[in-house]
Order: structure tokens, then C-alpha cells, then sequence
């Protein structure tokens, strides 16, 4: 009921701005409309976006820098929402650089977080730096109490890279700020999304607990919708615990309560859990009506939104028709006494003129669009442009830097061996180890460099790259023998990001170093290939070999395993004692 006499009063204050003088615009007007709420904004997409480019177009008329930013802001919110992600960039990429002219720290740091946010599913690498600049500036210029939201969708970015354990962190450093604002309704909301990690982590006893607190406040609070939420995920726990029948409870107990208050998305869902456990139960008749309800509110929530759509087209339809209807009332009262032929004429003239406006004004709405794709093109590269700067720049520093000192590092070392008469021998040993640690590192430091410098990395530069690690590798591996392969149907001009380059470089030269300093392995194999249209990386060796299954897990398989999933990747890892390890990883 809220909602609806809220709905009300902003189709109201539209039809009052809509009628207002459009040549004067005021400051108040242009933020009512920048501040229309958000169930409305995402109920009316369509119209909304076009009250907010008008809005554009009247801030930049008066010079109100602050309400062009806002306005470009929401467009770029109603455009993700749409699913325009090209559009979405450019609205939020001017939205921030306005922000930035004025100097305008609290909305800047919100943009950043918002933009990060939107990025979680289209460029991860984008939308941590996006959050994580929200962070920065949030800790440097607000009160810790104002981040509590950045934390949460930080989080959500860190569960979806499956970094569980950083997830948690910011929930919980989320949830602590709610608790000191005592903030009631939304501290639910992060003491489930622990609960839902703390489920994936298999620690069931801690999730009820945090399910069970959740749940309290909410019954609390009587917020019915809160308590059907928490219902459906104490259905997700019970199912993970594999105790159906009860999930089967709390899922049926959330969907009464759901279908009760309209909740369509969350009864839709509930619909969907209860087919999949009688269908698990082999209840076939059960899981179909089930299904069969689900995918009737699957299809409502459809026609609601396009009922929506069409009351939208049936008000703007009526309103044109009705200023047609006072137009030819007007001209019937003016013109009177006019002969039917001056009518006509006059009517005639007045389609010809109003179809050469239209024809104008349409041809310069092209040139507009025209202008406006040539723009965010030109954005697109000059984002591109200063992020390979500052990998030359970084490269250039660690190139002139670091490796000058490593290398005067290892001339001192050098010089301390054969410029003096050492006696002790471990001493000795000691400082030819040093030499070597460093000039093992410069060759990595190469190879990190080697990666910055480039946007993309070619099949043809990996493969260079690994033979010449492993014919560095023969010479410091005497008596091994080593064999690499490629696939002749892996085409030279296939092409990889720069992490996922160095990423998989990095597991090879691993994989290797393994075989020949703890498998003490006599012959190495390296292969790149492809399977199943997947590419594959197989290193095999006839070293001593390990038991896999009660091998605790060390920092060298630990990092390669993250290195692979870090690119979307998969490892599998076989071994057997004095026969030998296969390690193979795929990837896309």
C-alpha cells in the first residue's frame, strides 16, 4: 500500500514537471527528477531515461555541473539494468569525470563503487579496481560508518572470484559497521551472505547460527518479505545437509509467504527448489505441478512488465490524441468563417511542414547517435591507451630499478668470492647460493616484463618462452633429458590475455622445477595440445612420484592450482610412487 501511494505521488510530480516551463529550468527540478526512487526508475525504464536526457540537456543549459553528473549517473544505472552495457560505460565514465571537475568526494567515491559493482560480470579485473579505488578514497575522505555498502558488494566480487575467505571478510567488516549504527534491516542482509559462504564451506553448525539471528530480527521487526527470504535459505541449507523433507518445510513455508505479499521473483525461485527436491525424490507428479507453477510466475513476471510497458504506451497514446483533439478544437474556433478549401490547404501545408521537421529533426537525431558512438569509441581507446603507458611505465622502473640493483647485487656477491680468500667452504657454498637466488630472480623479473609489456600474448611467443626456459633448465639439470611438443593444430596466431600468459608460463616452469629438485626425475615431457576445443598443458616425468591423496598440500602446487583457477582453468594432479607424476591443466 506504502508503495503504491508512493508510486502515486511521483506520477504526479511528473505530470507537474512535464507541464512546467522546459526553456527555464530550476536546480529543484532537475535534482526531483535525478532523485526519483528507485522502485520507480527500474518499473518505468523507458521513460525515465528519457525525463533524464532532457534532464542532461537542461543542467548543461544552466551550467549545473552537479545535476548533469547526477543525471548522467542514473542514466548509467538505468542503461545496466537494460542491459546496454556500451552506453552504461559512457554515461558512468562522464558521470565521474564531472564528479572529479567538481571536486565532489562523496559522490565520486559512490560512482566508483556503483561502476565496480555493474563490472562484476563483464570485466572482474575492471571492477575490483573500480571498488577498490571506492575503498581508498572512502577511508581517506567518509566515516567508516558510510562504507558499510562498498563492503558488502566487495564481498559479492571476492565470492564470485571464489575467494571465500576474503568474502567473509568484508561481510563481516560490513556487518560490524551495521551493528554499531544498529542498523536492524540491513544487518540481515550481511548475516545471510556469511551464512550462504559458511554453507559452501561445508561449516553448517556456524550458518544455522548466523541463519537462525537473521531470522529473529526479522520476525522481530515483522518484516513479512525479510522473513520469506530467510525462510527460502534455511531451505538451501536443509538441502545442502541433504535433509529434503525439512528443506521441502521451509520452502513450502516461503512460498506461502512470498505469494502472499507479491513477492514474484522469490515465489518464482521457491517453485523452482521444490521441483528439483521431489524430482530428486522421484515425486514426478509433485516436481511437474511444481515446475508447471513456476514457470506460470516465470511468465506473469514477464506480462507484468509488459502490462507496464503497455500502460505506458496507452498514456502517452491517449495524451497525443487529446492535444490533437484541443488543436483542431482551437483552429475549428479561429478559423470559422473560412471556406472548406482554406481548410484543406491549410491542413495540407501544416502535414508538409510537420514532415519536413521530422525529417530534420530525424537526421540530426542521427547525427547525435553518430557523434555519440564516435565519442565512447574514442573514450574506449583512450582508456586503453593510458593503461599500456603505465605498464611500460612499470616496466621501465622494474627493468632500470630492480634489476640494475639484483645485478650489482650479484657483482658483489662475485666479487667477495674471488676478491678475497675465504677459507670456510659453507661460506663459500652460502654466497653461491646467493648468486644463483638472484640470478634466478632477474629471470623472473624478465619474464614479468616480458608479460606487461604486451596487451596480448601469441601461441608463438609462449612457446618461444618455454624453450627457453627449458633449455636453461637441461643446463642446470645434468643427465635429465627433456622433450617439448606442440600441436600442430594449436595455430601459432591463437592469442592470450597477458595474465593468462604469464599465469600458465608460470605453472610450467613450476611443474619442471618440481621434477628435477624433488622427483629427482631422469626424463621431463612438456606438451601443449588441444582436446575437445580446449587448449591442454601436459608435464610428465618418471620421478619418484607422490601420494596425491595424503600429500599435504605445499605452496607449489597450492600456488599452481590458484594460478589455473585464476584464469578459469582446471589442474589435475596424478601421481605414483617411483613411477612418476602427470600434471595437465586446461583451459579456454
Amino acid at each position: 500500500m506504502v508503495l503504491r501511494i508512493r508510486l502515486l505521488f511521483t506520477f504526479l510530480f511528473l505530470a507537474v514537471v512535464q507541464f512546467s516551463d522546459a526553456k527555464n529550468p530550476s536546480r529543484k527540478e532537475i535534482d526531483s527528477i535525478n532523485n526519483l526512487p528507485f522502485d520507480y526508475k527500474i518499473a518505468n525504464t523507458s521513460k525515465v531515461i528519457r525525463l533524464t536526457l532532457s534532464n542532461v540537456e537542461n543542467a548543461a543549459r544552466i551550467k549545473y555541473k552537479k545535476g548533469m553528473a547526477e543525471a548522467y549517473s542514473s542514466l548509467g544505472l538505468l542503461y545496466y539494468y537494460q542491459g546496454k552495457y556500451d552506453r552504461n560505460t559512457f554515461c558512468m565514465l562522464k558521470a565521474m569525470r564531472l564528479f572529479e571537475k567538481e571536486n565532489d568526494m562523496p559522490a565520486l567515491i559512490r560512482i566508483y563503487g556503483e561502476y565496480g559493482y555493474q563490472l562484476k560480470r563483464r570485466n572482474m579485473e575492471q571492477a575490483s579496481f573500480y571498488m577498490n579505488k571506492a575503498m581508498k578514497l572512502g577511508k581517506l575522505h567518509l566515516k567508516e560508518a558510510k562504507l558499510n555498502a562498498i563492503y558488502d558488494n566487495y564481498g559479492v566480487l571476492k565470492e564470485m572470484q571464489h575467494d571465500l575467505d576474503s568474502a567473509l571478510f568484508f561481510y563481516n567488516k560490513a556487518l560490524k559497521l551495521k551493528e554499531v549504527a544498529k542498523d536492524s534491516f540491513a544487518i540481515p542482509y550481511s548475516l545471510n551472505k556469511i551464512a550462504m559462504v559458511r554453507i559452501m564451506q561445508k561449516k553448517f553448525s556456524e550458518a544455522k547460527m548466523l541463519l537462525d539471528k537473521s531470522y529473529a530480527m526479522r520476525v522481530r521487526l515483522n518484516d513479512k518479505v525479510g522473513i520469506a527470504e530467510n525462510l527460502n535459505f534455511y531451505g538451501h541449507y536443509f538441502k545442502s545437509l541433504g535433509d529434503k523433507q525439512q528443506a521441502i518445510k521451509c520452502f513450502t513455508e516461503a512460498l506461502e509467504l512470498s505469494e502472499k505479499h507479491q513477492y514474484n521473483h522469490l515465489t518464482q525461485e521457491n517453485y523452482q527448489m521444490l521441483s528439483e527436491i521431489y524430482e530428486e525424490n522421484k515425486a514426478f507428479e509433485n516436481a511437474l505441478q511444481f515446475f508447471k507453477n513456476g514457470t506460470r510466475y516465470k511468465d506473469s513476471i514477464q506480462d507484468i512488465a509488459m502490462q507496464t510497458r503497455q500502460a505506458e504506451l496507452d498514456i502517452e497514446y491517449d495524451t497525443e490524441r487529446k492535444e490533437k483533439e484541443i488543436l483542431i478544437q482551437k483552429a475549428g474556433l479561429a478559423e470559422k468563417n473560412l471556406w472548406l478549401l482554406g481548410i484543406g490547404s491549410l491542413l495540407v501545408f501544416s502535414i508538409l511542414l510537420g514532415s519536413l521537421v521530422y525529417s530534420r529533426q530525424r537526421g540530426k537525431n542521427k547525427q547525435l547517435l553518430r557523434e555519440k558512438e564516435l565519442k565512447e569509441a574514442l573514450q574506449q581507446i583512450e582508456i586503453q591507451h593510458k593503461l599500456q603507458e603505465q605498464r611500460l611505465a612499470i616496466s621501465r622502473d622494474l627493468h632500470d630499478n630492480i634489476g640494475a640493483q639484483l645485478t650489482f647485487v650479484i657483482s658483489s656477491v662475485d666479487n667477495l668470492k674471488y676478491g678475497f680468500s675465504i677459507e670456510n667452504e659453507k661460506l663459500k657454498d652460502r654466497l653461491s647460493d646467493i648468486s644463483g637466488f638472484t640470478k634466478n630472480t632477474i629471470g623472473e623479473l624478465r619474464d614479468t616484463i616480458w608479460a606487461m609489456n604486451k596487451n596480448e600474448i601469441s601461441f608463438s611467443d609462449l612457446k618461444t618462452r618455454i624453450a627457453n626456459f627449458i633449455g636453461n633448465a637441461k643446463i642446470s639439470a645434468h643427465g635429465a633429458e627433456f622433450e617439448f611438443r606442440t600441436d600442430t593444430s594449436v595455430s601459432d596466431t591463437v592469442t592470450f590475455s597477458s595474465l593468462k600468459g604469464i599465469n600458465l608460463y608460470r605453472v610450467i616452469q613450476e611443474a619442471v622445477n618440481n621434477s628435477i629438485k624433488y622427483a629427482e626425475a631422469t626424463r621431463i615431457d612438456v606438451c601443449l595440445t588441444e582436446e575437445y576445443s580446449r587448449f591442454a598443458i601436459i608435464i610428465s616425468d618418471n620421478g619418484n612420484g607422490f601420494d596425491v591423496k595424503n600429500a599435504a598440500p605445499g605452496n607449489g602446487l597450492e600456488n599452481m592450482r590458484k594460478r589455473i583457477e585464476e584464469i578459469g582453468g582446471q589442474i589435475f594432479i596424478t601421481s605414483e610412487i617411483n613411477k612418476g607424476t602427470i600434471v595437465k591443466v586446461q583451459f579456454s
